[in-house]
């Protein structure tokens, strides 16, 4: 079954073997005779005798047989499977080493993307720096050759007037006393034309705007230290235990002068005022809106004159007073200046019919003052507008509609954001209209709620959550995330035995969520939509149904 030798030599012993082998054997150990079993003998090339295994014929050599691994078809097809199995390993191998390079590759581009991108923003700054210095260089030649010039005009000026001068100056002077009346009369005429309603009422006029954009550079920088605000574990855990204490702590009823006839709370606004009181504005079914001292305990202020329930209420404080600006359904909107000293009277602002039911009235954060102030009317029409107090009466100043279809939308709901600048609209089929005041254009669309009305709208300080509700029962919370524009949670609050949602509210610090109904109300952790750290249930004795 082997295969003949292609080399065989006789050895002196008489052992027949390979020629190659046998003289590899033989520089291995020397040149001893391997068949010797004395050791002794020895034994080079040239005492072989070669052997011939062509028959005679040294020039015809046989063929050596197939190996006895290639004799039949199983053993061809286990060869054949051992070299696919080898082919197979090594195009693993080859790919694995394909994807290393590949991620070595990747990496190497991205930090080349980023050394690029690092050397551009560098090359940006080092340009801006070289404007600016230049800039400054310019302003202070600029203001050195300003001064040289004021300090030569004194100079020249510091002689004594002569008699001409001062008779010229006595002439002008009587001029300007018999100019007086009609300059006055030229200046009234001025504010008046300066506080009519703008001719372009899709516009927010340039100074409010100015404004606007003012108050949003101051309040967007609050709103990025909130964002930006880090709280420990034994700070959350400290927060989180306070809460928890609110379940165990007494229920505190408040008499807001309501009459058993027409009670029932609509709307509600908290404010604090220049003074660091707390003040809660209220409006009902009395039509009356009421301000009620927190820390006192006391009704300051009973403001009435609304034609309809009172639906939407806001206010801010000024030093010494509070503008008050109620919304009522019969479709007027009034603003009231509260003073906060018990020796004044509330006044009138003026009044001013928007056409339908207001759902949201809010004082703009630019307001200065009450002859600053600007209030803006989300109304059950569809409209957003902007109010300003001139003399005794409401202005409108600007109108903002969003058409969708021959109706157009009806709002439902709205809220300002705390920058200033966006004002989020719920509507009657379930969609947010987020506007951008800056533009006074949409500057975006939210869908949810299944079609029902969006009832309440609450925006967190940092501005980045947004939760609604719907007074649908099997309508959940839900939250959106502003930035991005889509719907990131939401709450079911049947599971919480809360009932349909009446009211959202987010805390200062952007880290709880707030959502009541008629059961019961409940905090929820911000981000952590599902883990609620406290629940407080009204006493059975509350009475009735809770809105607002």
């Amino acid at each position: 079954g082997l295969s003949p030798l292609t080399d065989p030599v006789v050895t002196p012993s008489g052992y027949i073997c390979s020629r190659k082998l046998l003289l590899t054997k033989l520089g291995e150990n020397g040149g001893v005779d391997p068949f010797d079993s004395a050791g002794t003998r020895r034994l080079d090339e040239s005492s072989l005798v070669e052997l011939s295994n062509g028959g005679g014929n040294s020039s015809i050599v046989a063929a050596p047989p197939r190996p006895p691994k290639a004799t039949s078809l199983p053993s061809l097809l286990g060869m054949l499977q051992n070299e696919f199995d080898a082919v197979l390993l090594e195009l693993y191998d080859t790919r694995k080493a394909l994807e290393e390079t590949r991620r070595e590759l990747s990496g190497a581009l991205y930090q080349n993307d980023a050394a690029v991108r690092v050397v551009a923003r560098v090359v940006r700054e080092r340009d801006e720096a070289r404007g600016r210095l230049e800039e400054f260089l310019r302003e202070d030649d600029a203001a050195r050759r300003a001064r040289e010039e004021e300090a030569a005009a004194r100079d020249a000026s510091s002689a004594a007037p002569t008699a001409v001068e001062k008779r010229g100056r006595e002439e002008e002077e009587a001029a300007e006393e018999a100019d007086a009346p009609a300059k006055k009369a030229k200046t009234d005429e001025d504010e008046g034309a300066a506080v009519a309603p703008p001719a372009d009422l899709t516009k927010i006029p340039a100074a409010d705007l100015s404004a606007m954009s003012a108050t949003w550079k101051i309040l967007s920088k609050g709103r990025k230290s909130v964002s930006k605000l880090k709280r420990s574990k034994e700070e959350t855990a400290a927060n989180e235990a306070t809460l928890a204490k609110l379940e165990e702590g007494e229920e505190k009823k408040v008499n807001l002068g309501k009459s058993s006839a027409k009670a029932g709370v609509l709307c509600m606004a908290s404010l604090k005022g220049k003074d660091g009181k707390e003040y809660l504005i209220t409006g009902g079914h009395d039509r009356t809106a009421i301000v009620y001292d927190i820390a006192s305990a006391q009704i300051l202020a009973t403001l009435s004159g609304a034609g309809g329930d009172v639906v939407a209420v806001h206010g801010m404080a000024f030093e010494g007073s509070l503008l008050v600006v109620a919304g009522s359904a019969d479709g007027h909107v009034r603003a009231y200046l509260v003073p906060l000293s018990g020796d004044d009277e509330p006044s009138s602002l003026g009044s001013a019919e928007i056409g339908s039911a207001p759902v949201d009235v809010t004082v703009h954060p630019s307001s200065s003052g009450t002859e600053d102030a600007r209030i803006l009317v989300a109304s059950l029409g569809g409209t957003l507008e902007l109010w300003k107090p001139i003399g005794e009466e409401l202005k409108l100043m600007t109108r903002l509609e969003s058409k969708e279809g021959e109706d157009g939308h009806k709002f439902s709901s709205g809220c300002m954001h705390p920058d200033g600048l966006i004002y989020i609209a719920g509507t009657a089929n379930g969609q947010l209209i987020v506007w951008d005041l800056k533009t006074q254009a949409v500057a975006g669309t939210l869908k949810g709620h299944d079609g029902n009305s969006v009832d309440r709208v609450a925006i967190s300080e940092n501005g980045y959550h947004v939760a609604t509700s719907s007074s649908d029962a099997s309508s959940p919370v839900h939250l959106w995330d502003l930035r991005k524009l889509k719907l990131s949670a939401t709450i079911a609050p049947a599971e919480g035995f809360v009932g349909p949602v009446t009211s959202l509210a987010f805390d200062p610090t952007a880290t709880y969520l707030a959502y009541s109904g008629e059961e019961c109300m409940k905090v929820c952790v911000a981000k952590e939509w599902d883990r609620v750290v406290c629940t407080l249930v009204p006493s059975k004795g509350a009475g009735g149904k809770k809105k607002g």
